[in-house]
């Protein structure tokens, strides 16, 4: 449970490094209602995320050292500055000078690590095409456990690195399902265009005509790269089921066709009397987003039908009509199956 009854709206009203602070020592990401207040503070405005990945930074450094006194103590005293203090604000406030003022007096007495091996060259830049569809859709596996399903004829380049994940659309069309990863922003470059988002679902069409960028779930920001043809230009923030069409030097949103987006990529599973554990196994295996089955009763119940792959929101909708079972939030990208009440 939370050290402080969080709430969105107190949230929104605290300065942005205050609730990032605020969030990262107390909520429960297993918690579907603690999760919902993060993710309404994250999605509320851009910048949050960003708050939010220094707040992750500066507590992981705690984690990094197991056991030691010194970090022992800081622990606690953070921890309880969040605890004893009513206000939210100054809740924050303070956790954020015991971790900052804690960790900086620990690392200037520290002996400076050795930097981690250099990623292979060919995964840490870009350069010729990593991932290409030829004769079919595919759906390939990236290094990070997101999805990119490729239109035939399509190709990737891939540039992953310690501080982030990056990937250039060649030519043709993809489909990103991506794993949720605060500390490493997930971003698609093509015509022109930079596509960052941290764990949402999106199609980039570069096929024929302009660059279109398709928001299935999540969030994206689309931003105009140094070097785009049609100059500087604000970032667009997309929401659910909106398109932004890259054209005549202008970023134009409009409603998606979402069947249109979804068509071409339309692949589904057949399953005969098979255990639910079995059928959320292999829909896990095409999809970012993960389905979880932990009571054994409900992992023993037979489902017959026809489901589609790569979208689990969607699956948990349908199965819930069939069996008695629901799903429910637990923890980025990741779905528990529980028995109906």
């Amino acid at each position: 449970m939370s050290a402080y009854p969080l709430d969105a709206e107190d949230m929104a009203r605290l300065p942005r490094e205050e609730a990032a602070a605020l969030l990262w020592l107390n909520v429960d990401e297993s918690d579907p209602d603690q999760a919902a207040v993060l993710d309404a503070w994250l999605d509320r405005e851009p910048g949050n995320r960003e708050a939010w990945l220094r707040a992750q930074a500066i507590w992981s450094g705690f984690d990094e050292v197991g056991d030691e006194a010194t970090m022992r103590t800081l622990r606690r005293r953070a921890r309880k500055a969040a605890v004893r203090l009513p206000s939210p604000r100054w809740m924050a406030a303070a956790a954020v000078f015991v971790v900052a003022v804690g960790l900086g007096l620990w690392l200037a007495e520290r002996p400076v690590p050795p930097s981690p091996p250099p990623v292979p060259q060919a995964i840490a830049m870009f350069g010729e095409p990593d991932l290409v569809a030829t004769g079919a859709t595919q759906t390939f596996d990236l290094p990070d456990g997101s999805k990119a399903s490729l239109a035939p004829g399509s190709a990737l380049d891939l540039a992953y690195d310690h501080g982030g994940r990056a990937i250039r659309l060649v030519r043709g069309r993809a489909f990103f399902d991506v794993a949720p990863d605060r500390e490493r922003p997930f971003t698609v470059e093509a015509g022109g265009r930079r596509i960052t988002a941290l764990g949402t679902r999106f199609d980039v069409r570069l096929d024929q005509g302009p660059l279109r960028v398709t928001l299935v779930e999540g969030q994206v920001s689309v931003a105009r790269t140094p070097d785009a043809l049609d100059g500087p230009g604000r970032p667009v923030v997309l929401a659910p089921g909106r398109q932004l069409t890259a054209a005549h030097g202008r970023d134009i949103v409009a409603p998606a066709d979402e069947a249109e987006a979804a068509a071409w990529r339309e692949t589904s599973i057949t399953f005969e009397d098979r255990p639910l554990s079995e059928v959320t196994a292999e829909l896990n295996r095409h999809s970012a987003g993960k389905l979880v089955v932990e009571d054994p009763e409900v992992a023993a119940m037979r489902l017959t039908g026809r489901f589609r792959t790569g979208d689990p929101r969607r699956f948990l909708r349908t199965v819930s009509q069939v069996l008695p079972v629901r799903g429910e939030a637990a923890g980025p990208g990741r779905y528990r199956i529980v028995r109906a009440d």
